[in-house]
């Protein structure tokens, strides 16, 4: 990520849902989200059975490898972190 080396746990490139997260994990532009209609809110994790474990760092490609550690609700329509 940005040229330099980072060790993940997990590497998501399919579905995010109906998944558990450990400690480091890279999400590439290849994962799968469910379809939402542009005009709405971006929440397509929204029902989605996705666990992530607490300190789990997630890097987002789709993001330009951003890391999350305090959760995100833009995507989920819950407010506070996930």
């Amino acid at each position: 990520m940005g040229g330099r080396k980072t060790l993940v746990d997990k590497v998501v490139s399919g579905p995010l849902c109906n998944d558990t997260w450990p400690a480091r994990v890279y999400v590439t532009c290849n994962a799968k989200v469910a379809e939402w209609v542009e005009a709405e809110a971006p929440e397509f994790l929204k029902g989605c059975d996705l666990r992530i474990e607490p300190g789990t760092v997630v890097y987002v490609a789709a993001h330009y490898d951003t890391p999350y550690f305090e959760g995100c609700s833009c995507h989920t329509g819950e407010i506070g972190s996930p």
